[in-house]
């Protein structure tokens, strides 16, 4: 069943629906909290945006995909938080990682430094560029709903993301020295 058929669902009550959502968009939205918020606050911020769904599912309209209306949800309570802790932006620890590595002691000691490395090429990043490469990148939204979720036109959000990739591939090669 299509994410928009379940939010029909759930638009009418169905809790059965609305966990099967939140249950789809469980991994790529914490891993977009994460970077933005830091792992601490992106579990708190989870559950905060669900209960936003869920009271917000009645607007729900399904010209779009749901995914769109929810990650929209989601920068919207990402931002007040960030208003609520006084940080201008919002970032993980240097180093953080935000993905459980596969197996092994090679893997885990990998997949933390290259967790560091992003982590740190991502901070080099303007607020707008780092949101724009974390939507499209985890949260998985189209360029149009990154448009509409950050309040600019198609080719703004276009161009955000050549230059976050720019700056990233030159940061990640001068990490590589």
């Amino acid at each position: 069943m299509t994410d928009e058929a379940l939010a029909e669902l759930a638009k009418e009550g169905d809790h059965g629906a609305f966990e099967q959502l939140v249950r789809r968009y469980q991994g790529t939205l914490y891993s977009y909290l994460a970077y933005r918020a830091g792992r601490s606050a992106a579990e708190d911020l989870f559950q905060e945006i669900c209960v936003k769904w869920w009271t917000h599912m009645r607007t729900y309209e399904s010209r779009g995909r749901f995914a769109g209306w929810a990650f929209t949800i989601a920068r919207r309570a990402l931002i007040d938080h960030v208003e609520k802790e006084g940080r201008r932006k919002a970032s993980p620890l240097e180093g953080e990682q935000f993905a459980e590595p596969l197996a092994g002691p090679e893997r885990l000691a990998e997949s933390t430094e290259l967790s560091g490395q992003l982590a740190r090429a991502l901070s080099g990043l303007s607020e707008e560029q780092r949101e724009v490469f974390l939507l499209r990148e985890y949260g998985g939204l189209s360029f149009k709903e990154i448009a509409a979720a950050q309040g600019c036109p198609l080719n703004t959000a276009l161009a955000r993301m050549r230059y976050a990739l720019l700056k990233l591939r030159a940061s990640l090669e001068a990490q590589h020295g």
